[in-house]
């Protein structure tokens, strides 16, 4: 009988770990509610924005891990409490962000590159097919090479300009497919079903989220989709007939 006891008990307590419950969290700045701030559970990659009151809803369980983002605040965390889980609600104060320049120093170091100097964070890949297809379309041999100035007059090196933005589109949309189903879309960022290919469309067009998906930084994506989706959702309600 203790045994079936102590094995219900740890049934019952594993559960309990596992839980999800709603809380309410408010955000606030200098005692100022925070409006339009995003934020993620890590552990469940849920998401959720702030309203005008700086208040948010979402589930957690003890330990959750919360990460809080605007584009004029700074980067929070937050691990969730059970004292904050019983008490169904629980406050987070952020910070501005004060834009100041760095000293720069210039160096007579000849190997530096744009890696070392964290103009890219990740090491130049091979060529695909067609940007090798451009590369031997703009590069040649002799004093004079022909194949450019030939593509050129034809038109060929445009065309395979555009070829090598198309293979650039449908990498990150299929990176964005790969980390998102439709229902994050729908859900999470409130995203009309009827637009969300036309969505994912919209936001590969967008300089930071192109970086952060070449980057496989899947947190940063998804703070960037959140506030792409407010836009997107703007310009929907103002075209509307």
């Amino acid at each position: 009988m203790n045994k079936i006891n102590f094995l219900i008990i740890m049934i019952f307590s594993t559960f309990s770990v596992f839980a999800q419950t709603e809380i309410k969290g408010k955000i606030t700045v200098k005692g100022s509610p925070a409006e339009s701030v995003h934020v993620i559970n890590l552990v469940t990659e849920k998401a959720a924005v702030s309203d005008a009151n700086g208040e948010f809803k979402m589930m957690v369980s003890e330990d959750d891990l919360l990460v809080f983002s605007a584009v004029h605040l700074l980067y929070t965390r937050k691990s969730i409490s059970a004292k904050e889980i019983k008490a169904g609600r629980f406050e987070v104060k952020m910070e501005e962000k004060v834009n100041q320049l760095d000293e720069v120093v210039v160096s007579d170091k000849a190997d530096l590159d744009a890696k070392s100097l964290g103009i890219i964070n990740y090491t130049p890949k091979k060529l695909t097919p067609a940007e090798r297809k451009l590369y031997t379309a703009t590069s040649g041999s002799g004093i004079v090479p022909l194949d450019p100035i030939i593509n050129w007059i034809t038109g060929r090196t445009k065309m395979l300009k555009k070829e090598i933005e198309v293979e650039k589109r449908e990498r990150y949309l299929k990176r964005i497919n790969a980390y998102y189903d439709d229902a994050f879309f729908i859900e999470n960022l409130k995203i009309p079903e009827l637009y969300v290919e036309g969505f994912k469309y919209y936001v590969i067009e967008d300089v930071n989220l192109t970086q952060a998906l070449q980057a496989k930084n899947k947190i940063r994506c998804t703070f960037l989709l959140g506030e792409l989706a407010q836009d997107f959702i703007t310009y929907l309600n103002e075209h509307e007939k």
